[in-house]
């Protein structure tokens, strides 16, 4: 992935790729689907992130386009970037983290944005890698780590060091976004440092090697497709669509994974080996998933806990004043049945 994710799951914690520290919202890129003559376009926002493969077997099967739905989706650098927009009305969805969609709902004021679908987790494709000299979390004692302030893959350092018996005063960290520091350990410029997929096997022929990762924290760092009260009222017939579709998507991939690598690696300009390496480290979540993951106002599922978690983080890192309200940070009515 080259910008990633991220949310947290469980009572340990669901980090989901924080934003706090995300750089100015900036598109680079853009690719569409054809739908009938005169429907109105709905615009995905997206950053390369492998978990997304669903959006890109939908596109390159016309999943889209056979549901009556111009999709146009436009890539950005990261997955805060486009959720500025999302809250403007110029983006209908944006394929962000849940953590973005809580630490931004404060500027949504009395209409908050809602996580419509939980696209996937990472399991092992986000990680703490450190030069070869650098055996565990514990001899990272004294020396600088990079991670982005105020974002999850901070979050998971520091869950790192809990378990290793440390804390936050016994590294240096350098505030770095995760493709950056992952070129900096692939340069050897720096001894360790949380980034993700494909930085985490781009270092490894050099020497470096992960010594913890998301899947020694499982079910954290999950991406999202947030919807803004905007497309849930006005575009809720196509936010339904294009979520039936993108799950069609990622059932096709969970069936074909040969096939889905090839798609993956067409859009994220890796190999198809590589792609294949990737997909080994998601979970990619269909419409009964988000069921269980979500659960009801009266039984809510696991993600609200991990929601409650991440908004915890944030006010401890003065992201937030207060704890936010996160009951309604997720919501099921626009599944597919």
């Amino acid at each position: 992935m080259k910008n990633k994710h991220m949310m947290l799951l469980g009572v340990a914690g669901i980090c989901l790729g924080l934003s706090g520290c995300a750089p100015k919202a900036a598109e680079t890129k853009a690719t569409e689907t054809t739908a009938p003559a005169g429907s109105k376009p709905f615009v995905v926002a997206y950053n390369q992130w492998i978990g997304f493969v669903g959006l890109f077997t939908a596109l390159d099967k016309g999943y889209f386009k056979d549901a009556g739905l111009d999709v146009q989706a436009k890539q950005f650098a990261g997955p805060a970037d486009s959720v500025p927009l999302l809250l403007t009305g110029k983006v209908d969805v944006s394929l962000t983290t849940a953590d973005t969609v809580i630490l931004l709902n404060k500027q949504a004021g009395s209409k908050p944005m809602a996580c419509a679908y939980v696209i996937d987790t990472s399991d092992g494709a986000d990680g703490l890698i450190a030069q070869k000299d650098i055996r565990t979390v514990a001899d990272l004692r004294g020396k600088t780590v990079a991670a982005t302030l105020g974002q999850c893959n901070e979050m998971l350092l520091l869950k790192a060091l809990a378990a290793a018996g440390m804390k936050r005063t016994d590294v240096t960290i350098t505030n770095m976004d995760a493709d950056t520091a992952g070129a900096a350990i692939v340069a050897n410029k720096i001894p360790a440092a949380v980034t993700w997929e494909p930085w985490l096997s781009k270092a490894m022929p050099g020497g470096a090697h992960v010594i913890y990762s998301s899947h020694d924290a499982p079910n954290i760092l999950l991406d999202v497709a947030a919807a803004s009260a905007q497309t849930m009222t006005g575009r809720s017939a196509d936010l339904r669509t294009f979520l039936a579709a993108l799950a069609k998507g990622a059932a096709y991939d969970k069936a074909h994974p040969d096939e889905a690598a090839q798609i993956a690696a067409k859009h994220l300009g890796t190999s198809a080996a590589d792609t294949t390496t990737m997909l080994s480290k998601v979970k990619l979540y269909g419409a009964d998933d988000n069921r269980k993951l979500i659960g009801t106002p009266a039984a809510p599922g696991a993600a609200f806990t991990s929601a409650t978690e991440i908004g915890h983080f944030l006010v401890d890192q003065k992201q937030m004043p207060t704890m936010p309200d996160v009951s309604k940070t997720f919501t099921t009515e626009y599944l597919p049945q």
